[in-house]
């Protein structure tokens, strides 16, 4: 980047040519190979360092609170950039004062790689090249999924209950494929995210036990994850968030990748799975059959099941009013 950046931007000087000039030379350091990974295609763009991380921070300060990367805002960010004349006049809100030197040039190279791969959105990860690396050639991680390491070490550190963590995984991926019966890539992607959210929905409780799902929202969010993008810790945060107590949908944050209504059966089957496992009994539930509608599960349990778990029925009722009160419709039934 620094010799792009000594080409093409002599003494620091910013033009609307110089700009392009050095896009163009990004892209063309991709021609070679830029039709190989169209052709391969990918479900998910990740950026990571500096650059994009400060492309990132300034727009999010415009903004931009998700702080995913488009073409659209990469335009924007050009045309604010072009603005000034030099390097260091350059003063974007949220652009940290040690990257100024060099944010024209990484800016260029990533419009450059954006056109040549053609990429839609691009996530920003915490991770680094020197993570990737470590994780290749530590035998443990060469097979699986890396997140499966890192939601289990996350169980370990803060004591979670694993066997009734494991019980309410269970139970909710149960219910999530009854919901879902159609299952491709994204929704598959989404089972996954529910498990290690049933995992690790009580990492919270390790502060204190009142308002621990809002504990195991902020241990989620600020503890490191790796293998996971900045959205997939989100969704598993948030459904730690909300698996008890009130539906309070609205402070429910934005995504980008994933629908609301796909996390709203996310949520419903995880907070069914904590209702049906809050004893904390190794002993096998019933046959359970959901029917869904939108925004209406109808759970069917075997009656006498029902009359010998009263405490269990009587969470049930609580939770439907919690599902009245967002907008859903429990509805339960026996036979």
């Amino acid at each position: 980047m620094r010799q792009l950046q000594r080409a093409i931007f002599p003494r620091g000087k910013l033009s609307p040519k110089a700009f392009y000039q050095a896009q163009l030379a990004a892209e063309l350091k991709l021609e070679n190979i830029a039709a190989n990974y169209q052709k391969e295609g990918w479900e998910l763009a990740i950026g990571s360092s500096g650059t994009i991380k400060a492309i990132r921070e300034v727009l999010v300060a415009a903004g931009h609170e998700d702080g995913v990367i488009t073409p659209k805002r990469l335009k924007n960010l050009v045309e604010e950039l072009l603005k000034f004349k030099h390097f260091e006049d350059i003063t974007l809100p949220g652009l940290p004062p040690e990257r100024q030197p060099v944010f024209a040039a990484g800016l260029a190279i990533l419009c450059g790689v954006f056109d040549a791969l053609q990429i839609e959105q691009m996530e920003f990860s915490q991770g680094a090249l020197r993570e990737g690396l470590l994780y290749e050639v530590e035998e443990r991680f060469q097979e699986g999924d890396i997140r499966v390491r890192t939601a289990k070490d996350l169980a370990l550190r803060y004591r979670v209950d694993v066997d009734h963590a494991t019980n309410v995984e269970q139970t909710a991926s149960m219910l999530y494929l009854k919901a879902e019966p159609s299952q491709g890539n994204k929704k598959s992607e989404l089972a996954n995210l529910l498990q290690w959210g049933a995992l690790l929905h009580e990492v919270g409780l390790s502060i204190a036990y009142s308002g621990f799902h809002k504990h195991s929202y902020y241990i989620l969010q600020n503890a490191p994850m790796p293998g996971f993008s900045s959205e997939q810790r989100l969704l598993v945060a948030t459904l730690a968030r909300f698996h008890r107590k009130a539906l309070k949908l609205a402070e429910m944050p934005p995504f980008t990748l994933y629908k609301s209504r796909h996390i709203h059966t996310l949520i419903a089957a995880l907070r069914i799975a904590c209702i049906l496992n809050v004893q904390r009994r190794d002993i096998a539930l019933p046959e359970i059959n959901l029917e869904t509608d939108d925004t209406q599960w109808t759970l069917t349990f075997p009656a006498e099941w029902l009359e010998q778990n009263r405490l269990l029925a009587a969470d049930l009722e609580q939770e439907q009013i919690y599902w009245k009160n967002a907008g859903w419709k429990l509805d339960i039934q026996s036979i």
